[in-house]
Formats: C-alpha cells, sequence, structure tokens
C-alpha cells in the first residue's frame, strides 16, 4: 500500500515538471471522424505524429498530445553573450554580444 502512494506521488510529479508537453483533449467531432483535428482544422489518424511550430504531436485517442521540440541553454555568460532562436532549425545559439560572429560556449541544454 505505500509503494502505491509512492508510486502515485511519483507520477503526478513528474506530470507537474513536465511542462514541455500538452495533451488536448478530443472534442466530439474528432470522435466521429476517427482522428483528431488540430487547431489549423486538419484532422490527423490516430496513431499518427507530425511536426507544428517547433512541436512534435502525436494523435491518440485521448486526444493530441504535443511537445516542444526546443531545448534552451544554460550555463553560459549570460553578462558577454546572447542567444539567440533560429526558428526553422527549433534551436538557440548563443553568440557574443561584442562579436556576433563567435560562438559562445554553452554548458548543457535543458527541455
Amino acid at each position: 500500500n505505500t509503494m502505491l502512494r509512492v508510486l502515485l506521488a511519483l507520477a503526478i510529479f513528474v506530470t507537474l515538471c513536465d511542462a514541455q508537453c500538452s495533451l488536448l483533449p478530443l472534442d466530439k467531432d474528432s470522435k466521429e471522424l476517427q482522428g483528431c483535428k488540430d487547431s489549423s482544422g486538419i484532422i490527423h489518424d490516430f496513431n499518427s505524429e507530425w511536426k507544428d511550430n517547433c512541436k512534435k504531436c502525436s494523435c491518440t485517442s485521448e486526444g493530441i498530445n504535443c511537445c516542444s521540440m526546443i531545448k534552451s541553454p544554460v550555463g553560459y555568460d549570460k553578462v558577454n553573450c546572447q542567444e539567440i532562436f533560429l526558428e526553422e532549425s527549433c534551436s538557440y545559439k548563443v553568440i557574443e554580444k561584442a562579436n556576433p560572429l563567435k560562438a559562445c560556449e554553452v554548458q548543457d541544454y535543458v527541455g
């Protein structure tokens, strides 16, 4: 019984910490169409996956689950460097403020 409570607490904790993903429940129309209708009105088959706006999405019987593909840089010199978002690759580049042609060292990426 104690083990079940610990597992339940861990499951809730992991869900609350995972701010990079979201679930959009199915609406009535999607259930009738046997798929998921995204915000653009496109219908995706159940068990299909696609990329949209730097997110990887999937359609399940629960709804549309989308997770961000963006990893943010951490552990770099924020005084002398700045991050630039590259929309085409859904990634960040960290460059020197004084010399934008020179990359800065980044310790890690999170996301």
